[in-house]
């Protein structure tokens, strides 16, 4: 098991996608199922965090109790969520952030972030990013060291990608394309994605 935690952004209406992506059936299972069972491959239940709803709590608890289910308005910022992601599960160790829709169920992916995580803190990183051909992806993972200034963010004026910016990020170079995928990707649209 990986010792970081798990920022999940689930919340969001998905107006493009036609409903919330949390619930968008992929291979017979939602979305939000396949992420979470991914995850329980790499992590405790108890390092995971993930908005959502309040209407969908009953429906959460059915996919795990022991995770961090957050109410969060679906209108809300991604800044918002993770903010309240924070709030619920205090950023204490690294943590990976990314949204629903990322199809990000490569555990070698989270793997080569996890053993960069020494020397990054060596090097003074603020962050890291997994990198390919040339462009940086999801997931993101944040130091704890981030906490107090992201806690002073506004999530009204500020954005959590231009925040990133100002911060001391470092890449990581992997050979997954799927990093730069969502469900609004050209190539997903419309598809049922594949493992």
């Amino acid at each position: 098991m990986l010792p970081e935690q798990v920022y999940l952004l689930a919340a969001g209406k998905g107006r493009r996608a036609g409903g919330p992506k949390a619930w968008r059936l992929v291979d017979g299972r939602s979305l939000l199922e396949r992420q979470i069972g991914f995850l329980l491959t790499l992590f405790e239940p108890s390092s995971i965090a993930v908005t959502i709803q309040e209407a969908w709590r009953e429906r959460v608890l059915n996919i795990h109790r022991e995770i961090a289910w957050v109410a969060e308005d679906p209108d809300a910022s991604p800044l918002a969520a993770l903010k309240s992601l924070v709030a619920a599960a205090p950023l204490k160790s690294w943590a990976f952030v990314y949204h629903v829709d990322m199809p990000l169920w490569v555990p070698g992916l989270f793997e080569a972030l996890d053993r960069r995580i020494s020397a990054a803190e060596h090097e003074g990183f603020e962050a890291l990013a997994p990198v390919c051909a040339g462009r940086k992806g999801h997931p993101v993972l944040l130091s704890p060291a981030l906490a107090a200034s992201l806690a002073a963010l506004d999530p009204q004026k500020d954005r959590l990608d231009y925040w990133l910016r100002t911060r001391k990020e470092g890449g990581v170079e992997v050979p997954f394309g799927c990093i730069h995928e969502n469900w609004n990707s050209p190539a997903l649209k419309g598809h049922a994605l594949g493992a």
